[in-house]
């Protein structure tokens, strides 16, 4: 027996050894920023994230600087030879997360500026078990032109919106400039045009819970032009109009409505945009529903191509500090 127990010991302390080691590796978290042509923006975003973090950059095919800025800053990259949109460098960023070991992903927009502490909450909910990714409020950053208010407030309304699924169900709707999810639990995808919110219905329906935190914030340069605007609520409807049910607040009618009317009641200043941000919110879905009947189409939504200029206030900003 004495000599038995020193080795019963000896391999129980392996045993925890290689457990710890293991929940290390799970709890490995990569950054990942998805960039086209985002040579202005991307150093103000990898200089407030500091050393000491594993960070990826996508270059989509950049035609500008954003392999070399990514490169003075000791990021790793995929480079992209031409432009192939969001959803095919979201899944290579997933697919370099899963080969090298990493246990979480979060993924942030090159021109979105986390608050302090920001990654840190994200991770910290997502070592909850049950919780498969952490979205946060975000908020556009502008220079107080019409489009920089209706804007901040469609930005308010999902974030109400958010904040009411998870009241309602325990769980919300994934997406936009910055959230946070086991990568392990994603299915491909690959040609989508919602490529966030298609990560959160695989991780729903794994049964893993998807959380919006409030208190949770990124900030990020707003639309610059009423074309943006539309533009970019295009792309998401007809993203949305794709998929069989839509986890998203704007396509939930009761949802959509609650929270418009907390965010009018947040900030009442919020009233006078309400009439003609639904105006154009609706112009959007009719052009989107329209463009879904076209199948040509969908190459030019899976490849985000934009045509109209954002802010750049956070360049701006950032310069004049």
């Amino acid at each position: 027996m004495t000599q038995v127990f020193p080795r019963v010991v000896h391999r129980d302390k392996q045993i925890v050894r290689s457990e710890q080691e293991e929940k290390s590796r799970s709890k490995k978290v990569l950054i990942l920023i998805c960039a086209y042509n985002e040579e202005d923006c991307l150093p103000i975003l990898l200089d407030r994230l500091g050393s000491g973090r594993d960070i990826l950059v996508i270059d989509d095919g950049s035609n500008d600087r954003t392999a070399i800025v990514a490169t003075r800053f000791g990021a790793n990259i995929i480079s992209h030879e031409k432009r192939q949109g969001k959803a095919a460098s979201l899944a290579d960023g997933i697919s370099y997360a899963l080969q090298n070991s990493y246990g979480y992903v979060v993924e942030i927009g090159a021109d979105a500026i986390p608050q302090d502490g920001a990654i840190e909450k994200i991770t910290e909910r997502l070592d909850q078990e049950k919780v498969g990714a952490v979205s946060c409020k975000q908020i556009p950053v502008g220079k107080g032109s019409m489009a920089n208010r209706i804007d901040e407030l469609i930005w308010g309304i999902l974030a109400e919106g958010k904040d009411f699924q998870m009241r309602k169900q325990g769980s919300s709707h994934l997406g936009a400039v910055m959230f946070g999810f086991k990568p392990q639990l994603v299915d491909s995808i690959e040609g989508s045009v919602n490529d966030d919110e298609e990560v959160g219905i695989s991780i729903n329906t794994k049964g893993y819970r998807i959380e919006f935190r409030n208190d949770v914030i990124a900030y990020f340069d707003a639309s610059g032009s009423i074309g943006h605007i539309l533009e970019r609520r295009k792309r998401m409807y007809y993203g949305h109009m794709r998929l069989s049910e839509s986890t998203a607040p704007s396509m939930q009618m009761s949802t959509s409505s609650i929270a418009l009317t907390k965010a009018v009641i947040s900030n009442p200043r919020r009233f006078v945009w309400v009439f003609p941000t639904l105006f154009l919110d609706m112009r959007a879905r009719l052009l989107a529903w329209k463009d879904s009947r076209d199948p040509n189409k969908m190459k030019a939504y899976s490849r985000w191509v934009t045509t109209y200029a954002k802010d750049n206030s956070l360049v701006i900003r950032n310069s004049s500090d």
